[in-house]
């Protein structure tokens, strides 16, 4: 049977794609700050003794750090998890002949192309692109080894922080000048579980359909939720859009995938936020 290894299963990423397998396989996680329990997984807080002995029996080991939240949260560029864990979760993985796939990010990228291939090198110059791309040539040495770029949003981060101020009444300002092409996490999960079920390797894009703004979602999303959406204003940080958007040319081509629609991610976004809002109202 097949045993895979989440590394940062206390992620966004690293959650969802624990959820999706539960069940399906072998399956053990490592989390990095949040003590995370699901049924029938495996899970503690990662140290050089539990990610050794995880590892040894592992088939696939997956690390879902800090690159593998959206581009897009006001926090994003600060890699703690890789900088302390990548290097010993990939030397792990190469000691025990594990496959490694490492989640990153669309922020590789800021154009000058509008939409970017599985392999574009069409590369950010940024610091943050760099140490990204720093990141995964770590892990492309590794034979069979998978990069996964995408921005996953959820309920928290960036979309979290601009709906609650909207709904206290305040105003907020929210970038427009930074485009993606944003997935639910629910979808990232199942696009990856088909990637590993393929024996994927090289680099892969999982992300949604259409090209859009954090300002462009969080405006739609308080329409659709019926909050005042004229409070939300939009920002310009650069004279130039910042282009980060994919194209899922290997979803489409090998494994037949249609990424989802702008309209389904807000759907989902939504059903995100008033399920969270209810769980607060009920405690």
């Amino acid at each position: 049977m097949n045993r895979i290894l989440i590394v940062g299963i206390d992620t966004v990423a690293g959650r969802s794609l624990a959820d999706k397998l539960s069940g399906t396989c072998d399956l053990a996680g490592l989390w990095f700050r949040t003590p995370t329990a699901l049924s029938g997984v495996t899970a503690t807080k990662i140290n050089r003794t539990a990610l050794s002995e995880h590892a040894a029996t592992a088939t696939t080991v997956v690390f879902c750090g800090a690159a593998s939240q959206s581009s897009w949260n006001r926090n994003f560029g600060t890699f703690r998890a890789e900088d302390k864990w990548l290097t010993p979760c990939i030397l792990a993985a190469k000691a025990s002949d594990s496959r490694m796939v490492f989640v990153s990010s669309d922020a590789v990228f800021s154009g000058p192309w509008v939409f970017h291939d599985d392999d574009s090198v069409a590369h950010s110059e940024e610091s943050s692109a760099e140490q990204l791309r720093r990141f995964e040539s770590q892990v492309q040495q590794l034979k069979n080894s998978l990069i996964v770029r995408t921005n996953i949003v959820d309920g928290k981060g960036m979309v979290q922080d601009a709906l609650r101020a909207v709904e206290k009444g305040r105003s907020v300002s929210v970038d427009a000048g930074t485009y993606a092409t944003p997935v639910t996490r629910s979808a990232f999960a199942s696009s990856l579980v088909d990637c590993l079920a393929a024996g994927m390797t090289g680099y892969v894009n999982i992300a949604g359909a259409e090209r859009t703004s954090p300002f462009q979602l969080v405006t739609l999303l308080a329409t659709n939720l019926e909050c005042d959406a004229h409070r939300i204003v939009a920002k310009f940080d650069t004279e130039k859009p910042v282009e980060r958007s994919l194209r899922c040319l290997r979803l489409r081509h090998e494994l037949k995938q249609l990424p989802s629609l702008l309209k389904d991610t807000l759907e989902q976004l939504a059903d995100d936020v008033t399920a969270r809002r209810d769980r607060v109202t009920a405690a």
